[in-house]
């Protein structure tokens, strides 16, 4: 798991527990040591800086003076770390932070705004160690399951890192791919299912209501996430599993119910709470990606607002721009500045031996204009070819999810050239979500 570390010294308690408070707030995971407490792991520090993503440093006069915080600061600048220092008194600066900080040391508790700015700081770094990723386009048939699931397959085999997959889609079929229905069923039953990211369930406590039993009620009680195993299903189990991480958050129908939702104050509940879940989250895998409707509905909403990417595949046709067009058009009209996401098109379904007409012209800007924004410039320089390993079928009984993925089928048959496609798709993904 990886965490915001927080150096302190022993005295600095109310201002620990004030910056935690407004990172627990943000759905951001800290760690530090016990104020006060003197008998203190050394490993156990050092492991937990090794793992941050990075470190909050509260300037003090008691931080100042302590080795303990001096040895903290020394290994996160060994290590690259990334620094957020704000003072939390008036104390004059040893050589040691004056030369680490005084450059960053903006701040003090005390300034108006000044949490808040720190608390944006790292939501901003602690966001870009895990990028999120909607796959979607509003028209149906254009391959968002296969690219949710072989495209991000492959990235979580050749480029490595935790990945998770959410079905945002009421015909979960992201989830059929992996499982089959008595499987799917029985994870909705349970409440083990996208459902618990929006609302209270039996997930969270077993007296609590599911929120799949009543299509008129919204649960707008608050609730605490729970640990990834509870909630999702390892993809990479079984005999002769291949390696890492990657997981599924299983889909189910009874998401359909927030279209019907009468009250507008419930949905932005259950819609922050989608996203403070995605962010907390987060701190557990380095990928995660969304398999979406091909409907504009609330749903649509919570998946954008929640991403830093789309990624939007089509076919070679006037059929398919014309949802890339209106997915834009949703973008542009319905979601603010602040949390608009990156969109990227990819081509799916094109001929292996040349490419057409339609395609090219794309790529030339012919369609810019109708599609109401420069598509050319977000078309990804590599395409998915149209291929029978890329149909999605039913797993057979007791097959072990993982060998749905053409990354770990077998050889011949044309394979080598499909992984080739898929692993090139993966590592450009990769170097934009990176820069």
């Amino acid at each position: 798991m990886s965490q915001l570390f927080i150096a302190h010294g022993h005295r600095d308690v109310d201002p620990l527990l004030q910056v935690h408070e407004a990172m627990r707030r943000a759905a951001i995971p800290t760690w530090y040591t016990p104020a006060g407490s003197k008998e203190i792991d050394p490993d156990s520090v050092n492991d937990a800086i090794d793992s941050a993503f990075g470190m909050v440093v509260l300037v003090s006069a008691s931080s100042i003076r302590s080795k303990a915080v001096q040895a903290q600061l020394d290994r996160a600048i060994a290590r690259g770390l990334k620094l957020f220092p704000i003072r939390a008194d008036n104390a004059r600066l040893s050589k040691q932070f004056k030369t680490a900080l005084a450059d960053q040391l903006t701040d003090s508790l005390g300034d108006d705004g000044a949490l808040e700015r720190l608390v944006e700081a790292v939501k901003e770094r602690y966001e870009r160690r895990c990028p999120v990723i909607s796959v979607m386009n509003l028209k149906g048939g254009v391959g968002k399951t296969t690219v949710s699931s072989q495209v991000f397959g492959t990235w979580q085999a050749a480029l490595g890192g935790r990945t998770l997959l959410i079905d945002l889609d009421p015909q979960y079929n992201l989830t059929q791919t992996f499982f089959d229905m008595e499987h799917a069923d029985a994870s909705s039953a349970r409440d083990r299912s996208v459902i618990s990211l929006f609302e209270r369930s039996r997930l969270h406590a077993y007296d609590a209501t599911s929120p799949s039993e009543n299509w008129s009620t919204i649960s707008t009680e608050l609730f605490e996430p729970v640990d990834r195993e509870t909630i999702s299903h390892n993809l990479l189990t079984g005999e002769n599993a291949p390696g890492g991480r990657l997981d599924l958050i299983s889909g189910q129908f009874e998401i359909s119910k927030y279209a019907f939702a009468p009250s507008p104050e419930s949905l932005a509940i259950v819609g922050a709470n989608f996203r403070r879940m995605i962010d907390y989250y987060r701190s557990e895998y380095d990928l995660i990606v969304f398999d979406t409707n091909p409907n504009a509905t609330f749903l649509t909403r919570c998946a954008l607002e929640a991403a830093d990417r789309v990624l939007t595949p089509m076919h070679p046709d006037v059929y398919s721009l014309r949802g890339v067009r209106l997915l834009n058009q949703v973008m542009q009209e319905q979601i603010s500045d602040e949390k608009r996401p990156d969109l990227s098109v990819l081509f799916n379904t094109v001929g292996r031996s040349e490419q057409s007409n339609f395609e090219a012209d794309a790529r030339n800007g012919t369609f810019d204009d109708q599609a109401g924004f420069a598509l050319s410039e977000t078309l990804l320089t590599n395409a998915l070819p149209r291929s029978g390993h890329l149909v999605v079928r039913s797993p057979e009984e007791g097959e072990a999810p993982w060998k749905q993925l053409v990354v770990h089928k077998g050889r011949g048959g044309g394979l080598k050239k499909i992984r080739e496609s898929l692993t090139g798709i993966a590592t450009e993904l990769k170097l934009l979500t990176d820069a």
